[in-house]
């Protein structure tokens, strides 16, 4: 038996965002204000919009509250959580 693979898609990773860029350590005190917790950044397996950014030089983060329900059957995210979502993205756009 024969196995042939073909690429039809392939995408390098972006080059990741530094841990103590000002993205990161707003949205890190954002978090913090907003949940009362220490977040720690870390990488995102797959592409996220945020490549596009770090890949034109731009450091980014990506960030949301998650129930591990993504690209699942009946995905969902409580409303509590979006709202509470808005308040982080809120405190660090008002909090420079």
């Amino acid at each position: 038996m024969r196995v042939e693979v073909e690429h039809v898609m392939k995408d390098q990773a972006a080059p990741p965002t530094p841990a103590d860029a000002p993205v990161v350590l707003g949205l890190q005190k954002a978090i913090k204000a907003v949940y009362g917790r220490d977040a720690q950044p870390g990488g995102v397996g797959g592409g996220t919009v945020a490549a596009f950014f770090r890949r034109a030089g731009l450091p980014a983060a990506v960030w949301s509250t998650s129930l591990e329900t993504a690209h699942q059957p009946n995905e969902y995210c409580p409303i509590d959580a979006l709202v509470g979502d808005a308040k982080v993205f809120a405190h660090l756009f008002l909090n420079p």
